[in-house]
């Protein structure tokens, strides 16, 4: 309250006080202070004891102070950018088994190369190392350089096998069943990765501490070595892709999918149809409670990369809907259906989220902490004419 009343003081020598309660912007502080905007920035600041370019005008042209400067995000573009692009190949049988019964086999092959996201491309190997601390390498020696750039990769097989029957003798009948594997070390566009050092490994020596003088230096220019924070530092000359260190599953991909759907046909215009699904769990990572830090950037992703990313999986999710319809012939163009159905009929507790933290007594690792709805039902009709 008091900076306020201080900045309701800052106007030219003879002019009025700013009202009480007035908003101020760059388009009415001339004629409330008679000062130009510039110089009531100047003058803000000084009344409540900060140098000039404490205050600005802000986007909507009101007082604004930027605690935290903006940074465009990312700063700059790598040297090296491409394009990302996809290859791939894919295989497929079809067999007639019945006259009203197909059945299909398909295998599919992608590589995801130079998927985009960012990573701090100044951060210095030798941060990762005890004892000597964040740093950075040229041209900016004094802070981060966020580059945007195709450091990233992915890959993905998969194997779908379906079962068709077309409607005959009141029913029809598809069965579904996909395998996939795939994986990739991106953790987002816009998400930095646990190590993001990408180059050759240069020299490092690891300083003894003053507690211990009479210690022996690590270096790295002979064999890589754990550092005393327990980070890898890779030998010198070795060709470091620190994006690698979050490899693993992909965070959408299940590895099975199994589904089986139907329609039956009844006396009187009653249909029963259903579908059945069930999936393999999604992948998880097994939170750091360490917070261990590998390129020594300061940050923590709570990412236990030495179990691996997404190295653990969740129960698995199995969904039942079924749908009840009758219909109805009210003239030759007028038809009234009417339905009942149910969602998740089995009633399951398909698992929403997962517990991912260890030593929590009253939720294990792994266990179950939220859970998709429960059983549903409604009632509907529809009208064709």
């Amino acid at each position: 309250m008091v900076g306020v009343d201080r900045l309701n003081r800052v106007v030219a020598p003879g002019h009025a006080l700013i009202p009480a309660n007035a908003i101020i912007n760059i388009n009415n502080v001339q004629s409330l202070t008679g000062l130009t905007p510039a110089e009531f920035l100047t003058q803000a600041a000084a009344a409540i004891g900060r140098t000039a370019g404490y205050f600005e005008w802000g986007q909507f042209g009101v007082l604004n102070n930027p605690i935290i400067p903006p940074q465009v995000s990312p700063t700059t573009a790598d040297s090296t950018f491409r394009t990302p692009h996809t290859l791939g190949f894919s295989i497929g049988v079809q067999r007639e088994i019945t006259k009203d019964m197909v059945f299909e086999a398909d295998y599919y092959h992608r590589e995801i190369r130079n998927l985009l996201g960012v990573r701090l491309s100044n951060l210095a190997f030798r941060s990762r190392v005890t004892g000597i601390g964040r740093s950075f390498d040229p041209p900016n020696t004094t802070g981060e350089i966020r580059t945007f750039g195709p450091f990233f990769k992915g890959k993905y097989d998969g194997l779908v096998l379906n079962l068709t029957k077309r409607l005959s003798r009141r029913f029809l009948l598809g069965a579904n069943y996909t395998y996939a594997k795939a994986t990739d070390n991106s953790l987002g566009i816009d998400t930095t990765g646990t190590d993001q050092f990408i180059g050759v490994a240069p020299v490092v020596v690891e300083p003894c501490p003053t507690s211990n003088p009479g210690c022996t230096p690590q270096t790295n220019a002979n064999g890589s070595f754990i550092s005393r924070n327990g980070n890898f530092v890779a030998q010198a000359g070795t060709f470091v892709n620190g994006p690698d260190l979050d490899k693993g599953p992909s965070s959408l991909a299940l590895d099975h999918i199994f589904q089986v759907n139907g329609l039956v046909d009844l006396p009187w215009q009653f249909q029963i149809g259903g579908i059945l699904r069930a999936q393999s769990g999604f992948n998880f990572s097994r939170f750091d409670a360490l917070n261990r830090d590998p390129d020594g950037n300061g940050n923590f992703n709570g990412i236990d990369f030495t179990a691996g990313r997404n190295a653990f999986t969740a129960p698995p999710f199995v969904n039942l809907d079924i749908r009840f319809s009758k219909r109805f012939d009210i003239a030759d163009r007028v038809k009234v259906q009417l339905l009942f159905e149910f969602f998740n009929l089995l009633n399951r507790q398909n698992p929403r989220s997962i517990q991912n933290r260890e030593n929590i007594m009253s939720e294990p690792f792994g266990s179950i902490t939220q859970v998709l709805p429960g059983r549903e039902g409604q009632v509907g009709f529809r009208i064709s004419f």
